[in-house]
């Protein structure tokens, strides 16, 4: 069954979540949740929730779906013994090491895989399922046919958004937020800087997309377990009227499209990344918008103020002369099924006056509003003559729900049994401090020329986009294939070029995701972790490890004393140099729709690379990568007189992007030099909340 899957902010939205027809919702905790702005809900009321969802046949799930640093595991790991004790339905995960700690905690605890995992190939859900996860939250930028091939491929239960905010970004690949305004994104504190107004060729607000909405497509997606929509930051009313309108369309009833474009909408709904054009993306909110979000707000606190019926109920009465009364009655729907019959205390009475009759107590029985029940099969026999007053049938009523009602908490309520293990003892001990006084350096490179200038110089490895190599480049072990950025639709002809390298003499994979990870292992490659692995503490450097990393180049977000201390068993490094990405994205913000392909995904051809302008006039490169652009932080990070910082990690990889000219940089770096200019330090120094 296809489960319609609510934001929930605050206790509010989950009343409005619950009386509208959710079949699931999710929720965050007071910490470590990718909404940390939202109400979110302390230990008492995530309880109290819970009772509350499972009293309807609700599944509750919990998002800790944050990245997070050694020192915060042990608060996390008491946040996951809160939700399992809780009784919630499954842990919605970004960081290997939050999902691996959790799996020693309470290993029968489903895991489900955030979008901000990057998972948006065939191999990328494989790998999420092979590390045990029950669920993949595919990302949004996918189409129709994408997800096809991906349910066609995996027995893994997939989830997608299918109405709300539609990031620019591809999730978990955003670092905009937090290298602008020292607010991560992965740490669930996004301050949407892609909203300002960024402008190339006269147009303006060019990162800023119309909200996804997919709603009407619902019937044609069986194969998705869970549609979920995005806003937890939102009102109850808007969180009413979105699951009123996807309850609509699953079981194809016409549903109020005016009124959900209404309630939240930037400039209307697109659905361009569905249906692969990537056309006609581009909105943002303007007073039109505001005003008919006041418009429709009147009237929709009627779509959520009494319950939803959401289960048949069959009741027969028995009543009959000198014997008390027998109800029998039974519950069925949303997969359950529970009959009981029961004997009342009431003993009819004799009447003075007008007998009791059939028709007066089934009319008793079907009074059903203000529960969640609708009244089914409804029998009744009664002898001639007798007589049950009208007060006690009602409450004969009320304990028929009320014992219904308690089977399906019963039937719903999961107990899941914690480790006998002490989650103490997996958590890391501080990193021994490396003795070695060299600094270990890798590039890596975008381009023909610069591939060429760094086999010339002695990196101890070189990363290169897998276009620009052949049977003729030389020093083949030495270099590590960095395949598209994006697989969801290339997976099929990547794969079949990594064998004809894999062939030549190539060896070693950069990895960006598990879906990297998992194509490069198919194909007979070592895997190197990359940056964008997001790794930012020791569960998950051995998590990589564990999937058969052989090093892992920490994330840019984590400060250099933080991730320092990261106790790994395989050599970690860290970008020392470069421009730093932004985000990366399917649509081109200069094309304004899919990218021009004048560069192959597989880094062959020369792009079209070009910038886009901010609000104070700096140009924000953009660099073309065939089926998708990543765009560039302005200033360049330059790390070269950080030795002492440097020689922390176990390699400092040079990030060559718009340079012409690389030793100049190399040599720079050798002897440690102070650079000048205008430069940054990204986050190593100054951090990010």
């Amino acid at each position: 069954m296809n489960e319609i899957l609510a934001p929930c902010g605050s206790a509010e939205s989950l009343s409005a979540a619950l009386n509208s027809g959710a079949d699931a919702v999710y929720v965050g905790m007071k910490s470590f949740s990718a909404r940390k702005n939202a109400e979110n809900f302390s230990d008492e009321e995530l309880k109290t929730a819970i009772t509350e969802c499972h009293k309807r046949g609700v599944k509750l799930y919990v998002t800790l779906n944050t990245l997070v640093y050694d020192g915060e595991l042990a608060e996390l790991a008491e946040c996951i013994v809160t939700a399992v004790k809780c009784g919630a339905d499954g842990l919605i995960l970004q960081d290997l090491g939050a999902a691996a700690l959790a799996e020693k905690i309470c290993p029968d605890m489903p895991r489900h895989a955030s979008t901000q995992m990057t998972l948006n190939s065939v191999c990328g859900v494989k790998a999420a399922e092979k590390s045990g996860f029950s669920r993949v939250v595919i990302g949004r930028e996918l189409s129709m046919d994408e997800i096809a091939e991906i349910a066609e491929s995996t027995r893994a239960e997939l989830e997608m958004f299918v109405h709300g905010a539609l990031c620019v970004c591809v999730s978990g690949q955003c670092y905009m937020s937090s290298l602008f305004g020292g607010r991560s994104g992965n740490r669930g504190l996004c301050a949407q800087p892609c909203r300002l107004d960024f402008s190339v060729d006269g147009r303006h607000n060019i990162l800023s997309l119309k909200d996804s909405s997919v709603v009407e497509h619902l019937p044609e997606l069986p194969q998705i377990v869970s549609f979920k929509i995005e806003g937890r930051m939102k009102r109850p009313e808007y969180v009413a009227c979105a699951v009123d309108a996807c309850c609509k369309s699953l079981h194809g009833t016409e549903y109020d499209k005016e009124r959900l474009a209404g309630i939240f909408s930037r400039g209307g709904f697109t659905e361009s990344y569905f249906d692969g054009t990537m056309s006609d993306m581009q909105g943002v909110r303007g007073k039109d918008d505001v005003e008919n979000s006041a418009n429709a707000l009147k009237g929709i606190k009627e779509l959520y103020k009494a319950e939803y019926p959401r289960y048949a109920l069959n009741i027969n009465v028995k009543i009959e002369r000198g014997s008390r009364i027998v109800t029998s009655y039974s519950v069925s729907g949303r997969g359950f099924a529970f009959a009981m019959t029961t004997w009342s205390d009431t003993v009819p009475e004799e009447a003075k006056g007008a007998p009791l009759t059939v028709d007066a107590v089934c009319e008793r029985m079907s009074k059903l509003g203000g529960t969640q029940f609708y009244a089914g099969e409804i029998t009744a026999e009664v002898d001639d003559g007798l007589f049950v007053s009208a007060a006690e049938l009602n409450a004969l009523r009320r304990d028929i729900c009320a014992s219904a009602e308690s089977a399906i908490l019963e039937n719903f309520t999961r107990s899941y049994k914690l480790s006998e293990l002490d989650y103490r003892n997996y958590l890391p001990r501080k990193a021994e401090p490396r003795n070695d006084d060299t600094v270990n350096y890798r590039a890596e490179v975008h381009t023909a020329g610069q591939l060429r200038q760094a086999l010339e110089l002695n990196f101890d490895l070189i990363y290169a986009p897998m276009g620009l190599l052949d049977e003729n480049t030389p020093d083949k072990r030495r270099i590590a294939v960095i395949p598209p950025l994006i697989l969801s639709d290339c997976e099929e002809e990547t794969a079949a070029r990594l064998d004809e390298l894999r062939g030549m003499g190539f060896n070693k994979g950069l990895a960006h995701t598990l879906g990297h990870a998992e194509l490069l292992k198919k194909c007979g490659f070592n895997v190197l972790g990359g940056y964008r692995m997001n790794v930012l503490n020791s569960l998950a450097a051995k998590a990589c490890s564990d999937c058969g990393f052989w090093d892992i180049t920490l994330s840019i977000e984590g400060t250099a004393a933080a991730i320092a201390e990261i106790n790994s068993p395989r050599p970690v490094g860290i970008v020392a140099y470069g421009r730093l990405p932004l985000m990366l994205t399917r649509r081109c913000p200069i094309q304004d729709g899919k990218p021009c392909g004048r560069k192959t995904p597989f880094g062959e051809g020369e792009g079209c690379n070009r910038c886009i302008k901010d609000r104070q006039g700096n140009d924000l490169p953009v660099l073309c990568g065939g089926n998708c652009v990543e765009l560039l932080n302005p200033d360049t990070l330059i790390l070269s007189d950080k030795q002492s910082v440097l020689k922390q990690f176990d390699f400092a990889v040079l990030k060559f992007t718009v340079e012409d000219d690389i030793k100049p940089i190399y040599d720079m770096y050798k002897r440690g030099a102070k650079p000048e200019g205008k430069l940054t330090r990204g986050l190593y120094f100054r951090g990010a909340e």
